[in-house]
């Protein structure tokens, strides 16, 4: 029913156009100006009420007026008699306002035709039945108010900016959006007369929706209308991945953007009409990833996971996206040996345009990698899977242990009460770690809190609060500082660390045999007599004997030790490789690169989790100790607590002498309660680290 209006409607309209261009011929009357007298009244202001100034046309404007310079007079279009001076007569047969649209098309038929089929058809008056009739020609081009002047004058209510603020009348938010475009800024910023405004794009009578075929804007058409002014971009779109075949918007078997059937891609997919910023802006640089992720939604994934895509998520707009690397316009396959990415001097340009320095094996890297994806990223996922596999075996079998000794321990407390590493009262103790060691152990401690929560900003980037997060620390860029700084100061403290150990080794050395420093009482290497420990644990774990003594070091201190800096080891050289690949890469594959950066995040945040776990129950949580053990803090312990769960170790310094020369002075009540606070205040920090750390991985 439609269709059949809107064809009735156009025969009625041009029937009637047809008995009307006889007696008005697109040449107009060409009477003088003298002789008219329509502009001769209607030319005088003072003719003019308040009320009726409507009805005022300035003759100053009229003679600049497009159809007036061509003999068109006042009576051609409104009707009337411009002969008489009477009023009634002057006025009769004059054609109402709504007759516009039938008195322009006497002329401009064409415009009149598209005018009826375009989307404009049924935006203006409605007829005597209620049905939409097509907008009046002087809604665009100022006809209600003389003069109006030729398309190109910029005069005319549709020349260029102009014809902005006409559409804007209509679509006021579409005029806003205009304004942000790269098009918008270019013609009122830069007042370039060659940029695009609303006619160019859209068509100017023949108006259609972007879903019709018949539109400018069609997916099929729309590169033809991009290109009236793109000439060169045409040419490069053409050979491109996205051109090849049947062209931009055709057939194809990709699905379109917004799952629309299946086609290939045009212009107005990727800059998106009135949100077309320009390719340098990072509003557009930003959102590139995800508009090329909505044909290629499983690379896109890739690329989230990338350090590229982490670094876009945090708001970075100098980070690379697929542009900088496949092309904009000129996008190739990569096995194209014309490609960006063609393996060899093409990529290695490529990644130098970015990375300066970049060294030919750091092209081997792969940006796209998916350690999950077994069939993207073999390797990387077999070294995905054993990390995992060992980490959760390590995981399951400290919780066990942990839970056994929590309730057993839990049970002898209730029934013996607990003990502490220091006592308040009591005069003398002994020594357990010295300054440097205590320093060294805040050092680490700061390092790796630092390390954990910059590290997340970037681990967690496309989550809300890890955006949140790296705001908090002053953004992106200086998240990464510190997090370098933390980096070197945890690397300072392990080579001090080291050096010391190797110095002592080297002093023993002097005295004793290997076997005596590997295995001898001080030795952090766990031997045979940590096996019989850890089994007489299990033992009393399950209440078939009472808890065993140990000498200076335990199984369970050892294993922490050893955790700590063989995880530090990993985390640290693959962080490294990741802070400068270009050294690494002059003899390794940029291949490794993926590895360093699978260890340096995934294998961090695991280790992060299990290190705190295990410090914390050993040092803390468990009974005997809970709430805190203070002996790291004040580098004391208690001769009571020693010589209770400790017994061969006094009896060990009491041998050879070394006892009464090794008791110092407790440490005083104001001074014990100041380490209180501070092991509180990091116990605190730690445990909220912890919780975060686990919040990181369950969004994984």
């Amino acid at each position: 029913m439609e269709t059949l209006g809107r064809t009735l409607l156009l025969i009625a309209l041009f029937s009637a156009l047809a008995c009307q261009v006889v007696a008005l011929p697109p040449t107009g009357s060409q009477l003088a100006t003298d002789e008219n007298t329509c502009a001769q009244c209607h030319g005088e202001q003072e003719l003019w009420e308040a009320d009726q100034q409507r009805f005022y046309v300035s003759l100053e404007g009229l003679v600049d007026d497009a159809h007036f310079r061509k003999g068109v007079n006042c009576h051609d279009c409104h009707g009337g008699n411009p002969a008489s001076f009477n009023v009634a007569k002057a006025h009769q047969g004059l054609a109402p306002l709504k007759s516009m649209r039938q008195t322009c098309a006497r002329c401009h038929q064409d415009q009149a035709l598209g005018l009826l089929k375009g989307v404009h058809a049924k935006s203006g008056d409605k007829d005597n039945r209620g049905r939409g009739l097509p907008l009046d020609c002087g809604k665009c081009h100022g006809a209600k108010a003389h003069p109006m002047q030729p398309v190109d004058d910029d005069r005319s209510p549709v020349f260029l900016n102009h014809q902005v603020r006409t559409c804007g009348q209509c679509h006021p938010e579409d005029e806003q959006t205009y304004g942000n475009t790269v098009h918008g800024k270019g013609l009122v910023d830069s007042g370039l007369l060659a940029t695009a405004v609303c006619a160019d794009c859209h068509g100017a009578h023949g108006i259609y929706y972007a879903a019709d075929r018949r539109s400018t804007l069609h997916a099929s058409k729309v590169a033809a209308t991009c290109t009236q002014c793109h000439k060169f971009i045409q040419q490069r779109l053409e050979s491109s991945v996205h051109g090849r075949g049947g062209g931009l918007g055709t057939a194809s078997e990709h699905q379109a953007p917004g799952g629309n059937g299946k086609r290939t891609p045009s212009c107005t997919d990727c800059h998106q009409g009135h949100h077309f910023h320009h390719p340098d802006l990072s509003e557009f640089r930003l959102q590139l990833a995800n508009r090329c992720g909505n044909c290629h939604a499983e690379v896109s994934s890739h690329y989230s996971l990338s350090k590229h895509g982490k670094l876009t998520h945090q708001g970075i707009a100098s980070a690379a996206n697929c542009a900088d690397c496949h092309g904009a316009h000129d996008i190739l396959p990569v096995d194209d040996p014309n490609s960006r990415l063609a393996v060899g001097e093409n990529r290695h340009q490529t990644c130098q345009a970015c990375h300066l320095r970049a060294v030919i094996h750091f092209t081997d890297f792969d940006p796209h990698a998916d350690f999950k994806d077994a069939s993207r990223s073999p390797g990387l996922h077999v070294v995905y899977s054993g990390i995992k596999t060992f980490v959760n075996l390590g995981f399951g079998c400290f919780l066990l242990h942990a839970f056994l000794w929590f309730v057993r321990a839990l049970i002898h407390r209730l029934r013996h009460g607990g003990h502490v590493t220091l006592v308040e009262s009591e005069q003398y103790a002994l020594p357990r770690f010295g300054l440097i060691h205590r320093a060294l152990y805040v050092a680490l401690v700061v390092a790796f809190l630092g390390l954990t929560v910059t590290g997340l900003t970037l681990k967690t980037s496309n989550q809300n609060w890890g955006e949140w997060l790296a705001r908090g620390l002053g953004g992106s860029r200086a998240v990464s500082v510190w997090h370098h700084f933390f980096a070197v100061m945890a690397i300072v403290a392990c080579v001090i660390h080291l050096a010391r150990a190797i110095a002592k080794i080297v002093r023993l050395r002097r005295k004793r045999s290997w076997n005596a420093i590997v295995t001898g009482p001080d030795s952090p290497v766990l031997g045979g007599r940590d096996l019989r420990d850890f089994w007489g644990m299990v033992r009393w774990f399950l209440g078939l004997r009472q808890k065993p003594t140990f000498e200076r070091w335990t199984y369970w201190e050892k294993l922490d030790y050893w955790a700590f800096f063989l995880a530090t080891a990993l985390i640290g050289i693959s962080g490294l490789m990741l802070w400068y690949p270009n050294l690494f890469c002059l003899v390794l594959s940029g291949r490794v690169l993926n590895g360093a950066q699978l260890i340096h995040s995934e294998f961090a945040i695991y280790v992060a989790s299990f290190l705190f776990l295990i410090h914390f129950f050993h040092a803390h949580f468990r009974p005997e100790k809970f709430p805190m053990d203070l002996s790291v803090l004040t580098g004391l312990v208690s001769l009571e607590h020693l010589r209770k769960h400790r017994p061969e170790y006094i009896s060990r310094l009491e041998s050879e002498g070394k006892l009464d020369r090794l008791q110092v002075a407790a440490t005083s009540n104001g001074r014990l309660w100041l380490h209180v606070f501070w092991g509180l205040l990091i116990y605190s920090l730690g445990l909220s680290l912890l919780a975060v750390t686990l919040l990181a991985s369950l969004g994984e």
